[in-house]
């Protein structure tokens, strides 16, 4: 549909944004319809059956080739390593099944709204989340900035999970997996390290592969290994991003799909295992009682949070490729779903595993355990098979639950009191997850070799998948701010170049604790204060009604109660209740990490050190910091930013109204939403 703005001499309007209702813009769009002369204060005037003042956008702007490709690339962006690892480590730790019933709550009260809002003001607006936030009002230009950093220190560690994933691919490519058991001198002696260590894998994470040192402040050198990884996965990730959708578009049809297809094969194999069916009970049995504590609560909500991609800016940035006309409301719905049933069927796979190794751990304890008691009872079991032959397997376990009440109560000071929930609850978080008891898993699989290389192409795509989507925020940021004017080539290349150079630090021996030290400070405090700021902006600024039309107008229907509530009251409480519930946690007890002692090839849990917390607050402040600063700038008029060539591609305004978008952006977004909307309501009148 075609329409123009057409310039009218006279002075510019001088519009209190902050104080202007939704009425008032309402009652003003209905006194000069299009079509009408308009008095010269307004300085607006259109033609008589045009949607105005909303139009088809820019054609310069980048947009999906289609509807499957942007799925692709959403579900490449949402669906990460936290499903694989983090989700069944949080259900496995808080109730079983019952974790379940808070998580999907918070994803219909938190995760859903704020899905559709980013979602949808990207797409309206047309723009990158710097843009899109300068546009609904200048003092908000500091948010978009904010998601943007915190994007880019995000990638900075989330890189060196992909790192690892090549480095392990690599060491793939054998006939005998290198941390299937533990290396021999020349004369056959097992390192002592290795033998201490709580299995083969543990050894090779911990020495072959990061050669961890002690403490977080003994860097000890780069690790050549990890360092040329990190520099391949830079470039990789440089290649697949370089020209913009265009490009990272395609690839993530590979990287949205073959981690399905891994999982269904892993999923396959992996639930004929014996003890499969005994992990996944245990997974699904809910334990209701821990609907009573409220950190079950708070994790569901960060993990919705986190898994969704929410705040970054890089769904923004996906929904400013849509065309304008494009329902975003079933697309966050069906998204949304799309991750809780991941979340669901990558658990499944994950507990089957680990209901496989528990029970093999539970059965080599079991043995060990009788080898101590024929030991210390010479005179009654010759050996570790009378022992079994006498008690049974079953009958041992619980004699060892019963403390050896009875006739053996010597064992009640030797026995190791083998127990099947403690074994299948050491092994269920973080990176030790994948690298640690995936990789002695697959030992026990015919040919693990192959099995090696699945998995582990599965992490990378899951990894380059939200890698792309992470990075795109920034990108998009930068180019529509118009603050960097080079082609999107050169700049991901600066980008890439310098988080490769300041991610160096990741490759140190001391690597994994600053991965660590990253993954709790960056994206934590500063991510939940950028999207209690993006609700804000949305709902009470640019404005709830507004913001619905908007909807109506690109999808057809007016949003439901469901989400006017939600966006009002609920989910800007829940951001609130997060953020400040964090806080407190984290001034109660100072952080913690696990270091690797050499000594006795354990982890042991260790403060950080002050000078380490310093190095994470300026990290928190320097994200945050953004948003204050832009409207202490720009409320005492210190610094001026032109916002115009973002505001002009999104809207399509001709040269006669530059010096109006100059003048008033939030005001004339505003104006434009709603009296587009009062062109719908009156066709459907």
């Amino acid at each position: 549909m075609n329409r123009e703005f057409l310039e009218v001499p006279g002075k510019r309007p001088t519009f209190d944004t902050a104080s202007t209702s939704d009425e008032e813009i309402h009652l003003s769009a209905r006194q000069h319809p299009p079509g009408t002369s308009t008095p010269p204060e307004n300085d607006v005037e259109g033609h008589e059956g045009a949607s105005f003042p909303i139009e088809e956008p820019d054609d310069n702007r980048e947009e999906w080739d289609n509807k499957a490709q942007f799925y692709m690339g959403v579900i490449s962006y949402a669906v990460g390593l936290g499903n694989v690892w983090r989700f069944p480590y949080l259900c496995q730790k808080n109730g079983g099944g019952a974790f379940l019933i808070p998580y999907v709550i918070m994803m219909a009260l938190g995760g859903l709204p704020l899905f559709l809002i980013e979602l949808g003001i990207g797409q309206r607006l047309r723009t990158g989340p710097i843009g899109v936030w300068n546009a609904i009002h200048p003092y908000l230009g500091g948010v978009g900035v904010s998601a943007a950093i915190v994007s880019y220190l995000v990638a900075l560690y989330y890189n060196v999970i992909i790192t690892w994933c090549l480095y392990y691919l690599g060491q793939s490519f054998r006939l005998e997996l290198p941390w299937a058991k533990c290396p021999t001198s020349a004369n056959g002696t097992m390192d002592r390290e290795c033998e201490m260590s709580s299995s083969p894998t543990m050894y090779f994470w911990n020495r072959d592969a990061l050669d961890t040192s002690e403490s977080i402040g003994n860097l000890e050198g780069f690790n050549p290994r990890i360092t040329i990884s990190l520099i391949c996965a830079w470039t990789l990730i440089y290649l697949c991003v370089m020209k913009g959708i265009k490009s990272s578009g395609k690839v993530m049809y590979a990287t949205a799909t073959f981690p399905y297809v891994v999982t269904t094969i892993f999923l396959i194999r992996s639930i004929t295992l014996e003890g499969a069916w005994e992990g996944l009970g245990y997974m699904i049995h809910p334990d209701l009682h821990m609907l009573y504590n409220p950190n079950v609560w708070l994790e569901a909500a960060t993990q919705i949070f986190y898994s969704m991609g929410l705040g970054f800016g890089g769904l923004i940035a996906f929904g400013s490729y849509n065309p304008l006309k494009n329902n975003c409301k079933r697309d966050a719905f069906w998204l949304a779903l799309c991750n809780i049933l991941t979340s669901l069927y990558t658990a499944v796979v994950i507990f089957c595993v680990l209901g496989y190794m528990a029970h093999s751990n539970m059965r080599n304890c079991v043995e060990k355990d009788m080898i101590i008691m024929a030991t210390t009872y010479r005179d009654v079991f010759a050996s570790a098979a009378d022992v079994e032959r006498h008690f049974g397997y079953e009958g041992y376990i619980e004699l060892m639950e019963n403390e050896f009440k009875g006739n053996y109560s010597d064992m009640a000071m030797n026995s190791q009191f083998c127990n099947y929930h403690k074994i299948i609850t050491e092994a269920a978080e973080g990176t030790g997850l994948a690298f640690v008891v995936f990789t002695e898993a697959i030992l026990k699989f015919p040919f693990p070799p192959v099995w090696s290389i699945l998995f582990f192409l599965m992490l990378l795509s899951l990894g380059l998948g939200s890698m792309f989507g992470t990075l795109e925020g920034v990108i998009t940021s930068l180019n529509d701010s118009r603050l960097i004017t080079v082609k999107k080539p050169i700049l991901t290349a600066v980008l890439c170049g310098s988080a490769c150079a300041i991610g160096l630090l990741f490759s140190t021996k001391a690597g994994q604790y600053w991965v660590a030290l990253f993954d709790h400070f960056a994206g934590s405090y500063a991510l939940m204060c950028v999207a209690f700021c993006e609700v804000i902006a949305v709902v009470y600024v640019y404005g709830f009604r507004r913001f619905s039309r908007d909807i109506e107008y690109m999808t057809g229907s007016y949003p439901s109660n469901y989400y006017l509530y939600t966006w009002r009251f609920i989910t800007p409480t829940i951001m609130l209740v997060l953020f400040t519930t964090s806080i407190i946690q984290c001034f109660s007890r100072l952080p913690t990490y696990f270091a690797y002692d050499k000594a006795t090839a354990k982890q042991v849990e260790a403060e950080y050190p002050v000078w380490a917390l310093f190095i994470a607050f300026g990290m928190v402040v320097a994200a945050i910091a953004p948003v204050p600063l832009v409207w202490f700038l720009r409320k005492f008029k210190i610094w001026k930013a032109d916002d115009v060539p973002a505001a002009q591609k999104c809207l399509g305004a001709t040269a006669s109204t530059t010096y109006m978008l100059k003048s008033e952006p939030s005001f004339n977004r505003m104006t434009e939403s709603s009296v587009s909307m009062n062109e719908i309501e009156r066709t459907h009148r």
